[in-house]
């Protein structure tokens, strides 16, 4: 394990002896044990062998410098489908907008009770980030995005926020289950524990081809 001011950094068995490029997530939840849930799937053959990059706790950068930093430093694939941004809450907001904004750079995201109401706490009408998901013209193609939303305490306000951001996702083209999948979590709410729990399913699914 490797450890920076931003980042931690879990590489896979063999890494240092070889020469040998693997596919990367970053989680931009300091508390996510990303590392963790990689290995335990890739065990069970659900995923490949990957880099697991965590962001620090209270660190400042964002999800476009610490990409930039780990493929300046470690042996990461070049394809954006082997690379996968994880977040929770408002990262997984700014996880989604890299994905849109950036899909020559990651091409993956697994976005977990999305934010979408901002910090200003906007109805679904006057999120900005629905707003800017509207007037974008068109979508990327070849991206993969899933998205879920807990029914308990906060999460149960998002249902509407993520029936809009789907609605907007097919009018522009984008099919269900090819280039995104939203989840009603049942049971699911806004914490960390529930999240851990909901990075597996996303991450079997970001998966698949």
């Amino acid at each position: 394990m490797e450890k920076t001011k931003d980042l931690t950094i879990s590489l896979p068995e063999g890494y240092a002896s070889g020469t040998q490029r693997y596919a990367l997530l970053l989680s931009l939840d300091p508390g996510m044990p990303a590392a963790e849930i990689a290995t335990r799937l890739k065990d069970k053959g659900l995923l490949p062998r990957l880099i697991v990059a965590v962001r620090a706790e209270g660190s400042n950068a964002d999800a476009a410098s610490l990409l930039e930093r780990l493929t300046d430093s470690h042996r990461i694939l070049e394809a954006p489908q082997a690379r996968w941004i994880c977040g929770t809450g408002h990262s997984a907001a700014e996880a989604l907008r890299f994905v849109l904004d950036h899909p020559d750079l990651a091409g993956r995201a697994a976005c977990l009770s999305t934010s979408f109401e901002g910090a200003e706490g906007a109805p679904p009408l006057h999120s900005r980030l629905l707003r800017e998901l509207e007037e974008r013209v068109d979508l990327p193609a070849g991206v993969k995005l899933f998205l879920d939303y807990g029914t308990i305490g906060l999460d149960e306000c998002y249902e509407p926020y993520h029936r809009d951001a789907g609605a907007i996702f097919r009018a522009k083209g984008w099919t269900d289950d090819r280039e995104f999948r939203i989840t009603r979590s049942i049971g699911g709410s806004h914490d960390p524990a529930s999240w851990r729990d909901r990075l597996s399913p996303a991450l079997c699914w970001l998966a698949e081809r």
